[in-house]
C-alpha cells in the first residue's frame, strides 16, 4: 500500500513550532492518524498538543477547512479538538490543535462501544442540527463553509467523473486499466445509486461526511471529541449513518436510528432507500481510495460488503 502523506522532515516540524511557542517544544513524536495526515504530538509544558501536515491536492479537504469547523462548533456542546493555529508549510497545509485525551473507538472492546452507542447517535444527530443558514451549496465546502456543488444529486454524481488535475484523485479513470478497480462493477453500483436518487431529499444539514469509530475518541465512558473533518459536506443527514453502518454492520445503527427518531417522532421518508443509495456512494469512494493506494485486500472487502447489501435490497 502506497503511502500518500505528506512528508515532512522533524528538525523543520521544530523549527515551525517554534516561531509559535515560546517554550521549548517536548517529546516530539509521530502519530498514526490514518491515510491523509502526517501527525506528530508534542508537549509544551505540561500542555500536549498535534501537529498536522497534509498536501495542497485536496481543495475541498484541507486543514483551513477544518479550522472554520472548529470555530463553527465552537458554541455548540459536540467535542471537537481546538485548533490553535493553521498556515503553509511550503507547500502543505498545517494545524496545530490541543490533543484530546481519550481511545480511539474502533480500538474499544464490543461492550464499551454498545454502552457508547446512544451517545454516538445523539453527537451525531447534534451535528446533523448546527445551524448552516449562513451558508450555500452543497456538498464539500470550502474553508469559508461555501458547498461547491448546487445541487446534492450533482455532488453525488460526481463520484463516477474524473476530477481536477488540482485535486486528491485528479484524473483517476486510468485505475480501470492500471488497478484491479473493476470497471463494470464500478458502473453497476453507479446505477444502482443513481436510480435511488430521486429519494434523496434536497434539504441542507451539516453532514461530518467521515462519521465513524475512527473519527469518535472516547474517555471514561463518553464522546471526548470527535475528529476528521476534512470530508464535511452539506447534504442529507441519512448519509452520515449510512456511511457508519456500512463499515460496521455488527453496531446495529441503522435500526438503533429508526428507534432514536421514533421517539422522537421525526419522520424519515424513504429510509431504506437512501441508506441504500448512500452505501454505493460509500462503496464506490473507498473502492476508488484503495484501488489509488494499492490496497486490494481493503478493496476486497469494501467490494463484499456493498455486493451484500445489493443482494440483500434485491426484490
Amino acid at each position: 500500500m502506497r503511502d500518500l502523506r505528506a512528508v515532512v522532515n522533524p528538525e523543520d516540524v521544530l523549527n515551525l513550532l517554534s516561531r509559535y511557542f515560546k517554550q521549548p517544544v517536548v517529546g516530539m513524536a509521530p502519530v498514526d492518524s490514518g491515510p491523509m495526515m502526517r501527525t506528530f504530538s508534542f508537549a509544551i509544558g505540561k500542555e500536549e498538543y498535534l501537529v498536522r501536515f497534509n498536501k495542497d491536492n485536496m481543495m475541498t479537504s484541507n486543514l483551513p477547512k477544518e479550522e472554520y469547523i472548529s470555530r463553527k462548533l465552537a458554541p455548540t456542546r459536540i467535542p471537537v479538538q481546538t485548533i490553535v493555529q493553521t498556515g503553509r508549510f511550503g507547500e502543505l497545509f498545517f494545524a496545530i490543535s490541543r490533543k484530546v485525551p481519550g481511545q480511539v473507538a474502533a480500538s474499544m472492546p464490543a461492550q464499551e462501544l454498545k454502552l457508547l452507542l446512544p451517545q454516538i447517535i445523539s453527537t451525531l444527530d447534534a451535528i446533523h442540527h448546527v445551524d448552516v443558514s449562513d451558508t450555500s451549496g452543497y456538498g464539500a465546502f470550502d474553508l469559508l463553509g461555501q458547498g461547491m456543488s448546487s445541487t446534492w444529486r450533482g455532488f453525488l454524481e460526481l463520484i463516477a467523473k474524473e476530477e481536477d488535475e488540482r485535486d486528491y484523485f485528479g484524473k483517476w479513470h486510468h485505475l480501470f486499466d492500471d488497478t484491479f478497480l473493476e470497471r463494470d462493477l464500478y458502473e453497476r453500483i453507479y446505477e444502482r445509486m443513481t436510480s435511488l436518487l430521486d429519494y434523496c431529499p434536497s434539504e441542507r444539514y451539516l453532514v461530518h461526511g467521515s462519521y465513524g469509530l475512527y473519527s469518535i475518541l472516547g474517555n471514561d465512558g463518553r464522546i471526548a471529541a470527535v475528529r476528521d473533518w476534512f470530508d464535511a459536506r452539506y447534504g442529507d443527514f441519512v448519509y452520515d449513518i449510512a456511511g457508519l453502518d456500512f463499515w460496521w454492520p455488527w453496531l446495529g445503527v441503522r435500526e438503533a436510528f429508526q428507534r432514536y427518531y421514533k421517539e422522537r417522532k421525526v419522520e424519515v421518508p424513504s429510509y431504506p432507500e437512501r441508506m441504500l443509495c448512500y452505501e454505493c456512494y460509500v462503496a464506490l469512494g473507498g473502492m476508488r481510495f484503495f484501488a489509488f493506494v494499492g490496497n486490494e485486500p481493503s478493496y476486497r472487502t469494501t467490494r463484499s460488503l456493498i455486493l451484500q447489501r445489493l443482494d440483500s435490497s434485491a426484490p
